[in-house]
């Protein structure tokens, strides 16, 4: 199961685009995040028009990563007639776009850590990222196979590096940042080494880029999303 992705960029570089991923399911279009240049990519490649249901799993609250969500699913319900279905464990994302005046009429809210469709299973995951901020990643399950995508997130938790490590979990997509600081936020890339093992890197695709260091990620065995998926 491979991802496509809308853009790689952390909130502070968006020549890169936010950073958002989406797979389909025959006519089912499935988005992760929808920050602030999600909407014109989605909106650009037809996307919203072309599939018949919409779904969209949010990680976390911050601007790059639902400020077009309000956007989305408007154009949706008053332009294409649809509603779209949004994914999220906590009530909080409700009342956010409730005071950004979205109706919960226009669009279907799912507030779960369990969401099932045809051929699908997606589960929530708690991950560590700000302290003020209830955060979460995503195991999905589709075809057969399993994936994580982390979110912003600082490390990446540990059921998911067992299951990671006994290839029950193909794939990982993490929020990589190349230098260690003492404000913990994103996951160091010296901390990823230390959890990978270099058999394993190739299936570690790094993402939720500050700068571009993707010629150490390159030397150092791990797979990144490209900044050309702008």
């Amino acid at each position: 199961m491979d991802l496509n992705f809308l853009g790689c960029g952390s909130a502070f570089n968006p020549l890169y685009g936010n950073t958002s991923a989406y797979f389909t399911n025959k006519d089912q279009l499935y988005v992760i995040d929808g920050g602030e240049s999600v909407f014109l990519k989605l909106y650009q490649k037809e996307l919203l028009k072309k599939y018949a249901g919409i779904t969209i799993m949010v990680t976390h609250m911050h601007a790059d990563h639902v400020g077009s969500l309000p956007s989305i699913i408007s154009y949706c319900y008053y332009v294409l007639g649809k509603k779209v279905t949004v994914i999220y464990p906590e009530k909080s994302l409700w009342i956010l776009l409730g005071l950004m005046g979205i109706d919960p009429d226009i669009y279907i809210p799912v507030e779960s850590s369990l969401f099932t469709a045809e051929g699908l299973k997606v589960w929530a995951v708690s991950v560590k990222h700000a302290d003020d901020i209830s955060c979460f990643g995503y195991i999905i399950e589709f075809a057969g196979e399993k994936i994580y995508y982390s979110g912003d997130s600082y490390e990446i938790p540990k059921d998911v590096l067992d299951g990671f490590y006994k290839r029950e979990i193909s794939t990982i997509y993490q929020d990589t940042t190349e230098f260690t600081s003492d404000h913990r936020s994103h996951c160091p890339l010296e901390e990823l080494e230390e959890c990978i093992p270099a058999d394993l890197r190739r299936n570690v695709f790094c993402m939720h880029f500050t700068t571009d260091f993707t010629e150490k990620l390159k030397k150092k065995g791990f797979g990144y999303i490209q900044s050309n998926c702008r």
